[in-house]
């Protein structure tokens, strides 16, 4: 029964020291990797604004030169 208790005693080690782990990653996940997929959704989204104000304004024109030529 000794032997039983000492192997689920370092399992919980193990397990310990992966959480430990995971907890670490998660942190550099969160302050660096996110930080910089924002920059990249950011720029993104201001590409996205300039093309759809350039189709306004070439669609402005071609009302304008469709109605009054």
């Amino acid at each position: 029964m000794d032997s039983l208790e000492r192997k689920n005693e370092i399992e919980i080690v193990k397990l310990q020291g992966d959480l430990k782990v995971l907890g670490e990653k998660i942190d550099t996940i969160k302050s660096n990797d996110l930080v910089h997929i924002q920059v990249a959704v950011d720029n993104i989204y201001k590409v996205l604004w300039a093309v759809g104000i350039i189709v306004l304004g070439h669609l402005g024109m071609a009302v304008k030169v469709a109605l009054w030529g």
